[in-house]
């Protein structure tokens, strides 16, 4: 079947038989398809041998972001001991941070992925090669006697784990819920902040993390995220490409006529646009400029608050440690909150309204901080936490809500890469900018002299600079960031050379599943 781009035809194609049993392909006014007929059930009894219902995913999804998050989000509260202990420089020890995000966000993401979507690494096996490189990366964190084995442990080898679960779990909401994704993605976004926190507590108690014996602590960290992640595995699955659950008319959906308050502010992308489409459209283009913006404001909040709140002297203290944890527990939680508030609103004025908060919470943690107030400090990190990881889930849904379900794993990884510019500002930029503003040199940068302690006035400039990130990234979702429509789908499609028309079978996409 060949559709016109725009054209006002729906067509309901006949009955067609998979693996999973039979689905009919409906096609849109907008040459959008849907594909059917056949349950989660069936599909998963097919591809791993037994049930599994879209609720049991979300679950599955969640846990895989949750044992995923511990090496990104325990690194500011664990780094202060095994940099003392064996002796690095502040710059060797955030240039970790950074080595781990390149490996996280680039090779994990994005290579990753292109071998999901095209069938040759399952879901599953993904998730297994996750949980074995988890043990390794703390075995090598435990034992880094020399900065280069935790660039090649923790930052390599724990990235590209971390990495793993990350973009599992992420696909799995978006690909089994494009009807009602905001909160579920929210919800199982937000264990990558708050999965860190029971660990973050441990790190900051001296009892338990000391320099004495805190390997002890780090292997059976190790331990327990890759058990999970394992578990993890047999609770998920990625559905086939085009599916839509057979309890929502797709056309009336694509009519505006929905009954869904989510699928009216935010309806389904107008059709599934390929890796090439979404860079030949401007909102393509404003998505990677805004997140990269983003996230560097939201990394360096993740690894730079608690060494701001150890500067101002309140190391030890309650406050302290309900600062580091409540930062990690609120952006955790927050992110299901802010999904469902997009339900009502619609994801573009969410996203501008949570990193503009963002931006203006940064600039309150610094001011409580250099007036030596550590209960408003703990407070205010913990309400910027709420909003800090707001960049990472509206990702996902921007990407799929815009540009559909089909690619979104490569689609979000693209945007998601730039994430090692953020990492790179939040780990060994700003490190490199406090170091400078403070009167040190490249060799406290490089770690052949002492680093300096930082002025007030290097604090400020850094937080402000993470402030104008964030408010910058917002303007371009409010002004560039307007859902494709038709025609700019059809404008991307003529950009790169390809018919107006396109067939309802290509490249066989609606004749197989998800493996």
């Amino acid at each position: 079947m060949i559709v016109k781009l725009g054209s006002n035809v729906a067509d309901v194609a006949g009955n067609v038989k998979s693996p999973y049993g039979s689905y009919h392909v409906m096609t849109d006014k907008n040459g959008r398809r849907y594909r059917i007929g056949e349950s989660p059930e069936d599909i998963t009894k097919k591809i791993i041998g037994y049930r599994l219902s879209r609720r049991t995913m979300v679950i599955g999804a969640w846990m895989c972001f949750f044992f995923g998050s511990v090496l990104e989000y325990g690194w500011g509260a664990a780094s202060g001991t095994v940099i003392s202990h064996y002796n690095w420089s502040t710059t060797e020890g955030f240039f970790n941070y950074t080595v781990y995000v390149l490996f996280e966000a680039t090779v994990a993401a994005y290579i990753f992925s292109r071998m999901r979507e095209r069938g040759l690494l399952s879901l599953r096996r993904m998730l297994w090669l996750g949980s074995v490189m988890l043990i390794i990366a703390y075995i090598f964190f435990a034992n880094s006697f020399a900065p280069w084995i935790s660039y090649v442990g923790y930052a390599m080898i724990g990235g590209l784990s971390s990495g793993l679960g990350y973009a599992a779990g992420g696909g799995v909401i978006t690909k089994w819920f494009p009807d009602k994704r905001g909160w579920r993605l929210g919800f199982a976004n937000g264990a990558w902040a708050y999965g860190a926190v029971p660990f973050i507590i441990v790190y900051t108690d001296p009892h338990l993390f000391y320099l004495g014996d805190f390997q002890t602590v780090l292997y059976i960290t190790g331990i327990i995220i890759a058990i999970g992640l394992f578990i993890a595995s047999f609770l998920v699955c990625d559905a086939p490409k085009y599916w839509w659950p057979a309890s929502v008319d797709p056309l009336v959906v694509a009519a505006g006529k929905s009954r869904s308050r989510e699928l009216i502010a935010n309806p389904p992308a107008v059709n599934q646009f390929t890796t090439q489409e979404f860079f030949a459209t401007r909102q393509g283009k404003a998505q990677m400029v805004s997140f990269t913006l983003a996230l560097a404001a939201s990394l360096f909040n993740v690894s730079l608050y608690a060494p701001f709140g150890a500067a101002m002297g309140f190391t030890g203290g309650i406050a302290f440690t309900v600062g580091a944890a409540g930062f990690a527990f609120t952006d955790g939680i927050g992110r299901p909150v802010q999904g469902w508030i997009s339900t009502f609103i619609g994801r573009r004025k969410a996203v501008t309204i949570f990193y503009l908060l963002m931006g203006i919470g940064g600039l309150g943690v610094l001011g409580a901080g250099l007036a030596h107030q550590a209960v408003i400090w703990a407070i205010l990190a913990v309400l910027t936490g709420a909003v800090s990881g707001s960049c990472f889930v509206f990702d996902w849904l921007i990407i799929s809500d815009y540009f559909g379900e089909n690619y979104v794993a490569t689609n979000w990884s693209v945007p998601y890469m730039l994430k090692v510019f953020g990492g790179a500002f939040g780990g060994i930029g700003a490190t490199v900018l406090l170091v400078f503003l403070s009167s040190g040199g490249w060799g406290a940068v490089l770690g052949t002299a002492p680093t300096p302690a930082y002025t007030d006035l290097a604090w400020t400039i850094a937080f402000v600079v993470a402030t104008l990130f964030a408010v910058t990234a917002g303007a371009i979702v409010w002004f560039y960031e307007k859902k494709p429509t038709i025609e700019d789908y059809r404008k991307a499609r003529e950009k790169l050379g390809l018919p107006e028309e396109i067939i309802a079978t290509e490249s066989g996409e609606l004749s197989g599943g998800g493996k």
